[in-house]
């Protein structure tokens, strides 16, 4: 019979579960609002000042277009306008 060499590999140290989410840093959704360009009005929008989520972005870049110069259209106008029948 042929006979298996050892390994010279070293074994992996593991920790322990408890060890690991002792040493975990807290996770936090979104992004420092230091860390931002938000104006103070924008800023006043976040339900914590502080932080920026995905979705307080999402708000926030939304309020920003429809502040953009030209012609906005509402729904209905480009629905009829794709010729969709928009009946209320």
């Amino acid at each position: 019979m042929a006979h298996k060499a050892e390994s010279k590999a070293k074994p992996r140290r593991r920790r322990s579960p408890e060890l690991a989410v002792r040493h975990a840093r807290p996770m936090r959704e979104g992004v420092p609002a230091d860390q931002t360009n938000l104006t103070p009005q924008e800023r006043a929008l976040l339900p914590d000042p502080d932080w920026v989520t995905e979705d307080d972005a999402d708000v926030i870049i939304s309020l920003r277009r429809l502040r953009r110069p030209g012609r906005t259209y509402t729904l209905d106008e480009v629905m009829h306008r794709l010729g969709y029948d928009v009946a209320r």
